[in-house]
């Protein structure tokens, strides 16, 4: 019998999809040309929102042992610091913005619940070869350690990496731009009283040239991340006395045990579409970012969030592959959102002229005493869940705030038993006042598949995030985004507004407005490129 779903790669983006899909209770064929999860650091910041897919996955407890969390940010300019940030705890989240573990361990993590599902068959060293897709559905010839096999599938999910195969067997390439710059990356062990900080160098007094950034993990564990001269040749990363000696440059001369090196040069490139028929591309296959800002893995993990329910939705016969399209649109919509700001972030660290160097450090320079220019500094805006557009029926009434607006991620909350994340299930919900739904309305919302989600008075730390009253209401997705918010709420609103969803249709969408933030980067960037 065909497999529903096959998803090629077994990496963050891969496994999570798998997982979620099994949550769904869609059985998930999962298949990777390795014997084992990928070795050596890679990423090590993951987000609040990918902590709480975590959550749904039920690792998010080990990843909070074993992980560091870092609430402080500072920025130097050659022997002086420029400005510092606090990512304060919020009060209303259960998670912290940020916490600190290798992506190998995390994918341990993920594997194991993996091979505890049974929904999910995971198959190592199966090599695809050749694809055929049809509007009916794809079939793929796979090399195994048994020799060629051919399996046939609803839905072709590519998971599998930058370099992914399924990519290059359909003749497909990203677009977009390619760094000549090299970094080096070097995970060390430092047994010393440092702070778990993040720290990020321009100019630094041993070489203007050079950017560095450091970050704790665990286990006294750091990574040191350095823009490296043009002229330093590439084998340097086999260098170990040379790679030291760049640590304690940052460090001072501290004990250390070098662990693992590593020279890239970034892209800044995605597909042009994520959807191709019944083949969908997620994470590194369909998008790659510079690590500036960690929008890589996270936005792997979050195109798997988006993505997974939708299939379920389909494959349970609850919608037509229409459906799609909300992921072509949101995830391209999020993907081009990233490369904007990792473009912008670039351009702050690698300036492209020496009028742009020197634009830069004119920035840095007045950043000391001046409010205005610490905001233009840019290392790399740190990840945070994109916005999407939203329908123009999607919202009612007059609202102060926009941070909980439809096309917005959930903003968590806590109540007063738990956190707000915790009481949403994988499943729309209607999250209205005490008393405002009668017994009927309830059945019908139902029948619709909606949940219900009752706020009584004494909530006051949601009721006053979400301006909530006791005619309000919020349609929530089962990815935690809000979908549609009413000041006076019918029951026949919601269920359109699902409906309509559901249906893929994309017309009378309204696209997000860019953030304070994101203009003022646009504008330092039109400064470095001596366009304004």
């Amino acid at each position: 019998m065909p497999n529903k779903i096959i998803i090629a790669g077994s990496g963050l983006t891969g496994l999570t999809l798998a997982l979620l899909l099994a949550k769904k209770g869609v059985k998930v064929l999962l298949l990777d040309e390795k014997n084992e999860t990928g070795k050596g650091s890679k990423a090590i910041c993951f987000s609040r929102r990918t902590l709480e897919i975590f959550d749904k996955l039920g690792i998010v407890k080990p990843v909070f042992e074993q992980g560091v969390q870092w609430n402080t940010g500072r920025i130097f300019f050659r022997n002086q610091e420029v400005h510092s940030f606090e990512l304060l705890p919020d009060k209303y989240a259960r998670y912290p913005a940020f916490v600190n573990i290798s992506q190998y361990e995390v994918e341990k993590l993920l594997l194991a619940a993996v091979q505890k599902e049974k929904l999910i068959d995971l198959r190592w060293q199966h090599q695809i070869k050749w694809v055929d897709t049809t509007p009916q559905g794809n079939t793929i010839l796979v090399l195994t350690p048994d020799g060629e096999q051919t399996f046939n599938c609803e839905f072709l999910v590519a998971c599998d990496g930058s370099k992914s195969t399924i990519r290059r067997l359909m003749q497909l390439e990203m677009t977009g731009s390619r760094s000549e710059e090299k970094f080096l990356i070097a995970d060390f062990r430092m047994e010393a009283d440092f702070p778990s900080e993040r720290w990020f160098w321009f100019a630094p007094p041993h070489n203007e040239h050079e950017t560095i950034l450091l970050h704790k993990q665990p286990d006294n564990v750091w990574r040191l991340d350095v823009k490296l001269n043009k002229e330093v040749p590439d084998e340097v990363v086999n260098d170990a006395d040379f790679v030291i000696q760049k640590i304690k440059q940052v460090v001072g001369d501290k004990s250390i045990s070098l662990l693992w090196t590593s020279l890239y040069r970034f892209s800044n490139k995605m597909l042009e579409e994520f959807v191709y028929g019944q083949v969908i591309f997620a994470g590194d296959a369909a998008h790659v970012f510079s690590p500036f800002g960690a929008r890589g893995a996270n936005s792997g993990m979050h195109d798997a969030d988006n993505l997974a329910w939708k299939l379920a939705e389909i494959l349970l016969a609850k919608a037509t592959p229409a459906l799609l399209q909300t992921y072509q649109e949101e995830r391209v919509r999020a993907c081009q959102q990233n490369i904007t700001c990792t473009t912008h972030a670039t351009l702050f660290i690698s300036p492209p002229s020496a009028q742009a160097v020197a634009v830069r450090d004119a920035i840095l320079l007045k950043a000391v005493d001046d409010v205005t220019a610490k905001k233009q500094i840019n290392c790399g805006r740190l990840s945070v869940p994109n916005v999407y557009a939203r329908y123009a029926l999607s919202e009612e009434g007059e609202w102060q705030t926009t941070e909980t607006a439809p096309g917005h991620c959930v903003k968590d909350c806590l109540m007063a038993e738990g956190y707000l994340i915790e009481k949403l299930g994988y499943a729309f919900t209607l999250i209205v006042g005490v008393g405002t739904l009668s017994e009927d309305m309830k059945a019908y919302l139902t029948t619709h598949e909606i949940a219900l989600l009752t706020i009584p008075a004494y909530e006051t730390a949601f009721i006053a995030l979400y301006e909530f009253t006791s005619d309000s209401a919020y349609l929530i997705m089962p990815d935690q985004y809000i979908l549609g918010r009413w000041k006076h709420f019918s029951a026949a609103q919601a269920i359109q507004l699902k409906t309509k969803y559901l249906s893929g249709a994309l017309k009378d969408m309204i696209p997000p407005l860019p953030s304070a933030q994101e203009l003022i980067d646009e504008e330092v960037a039109g400064q470095l490129m001596g366009e304004r």
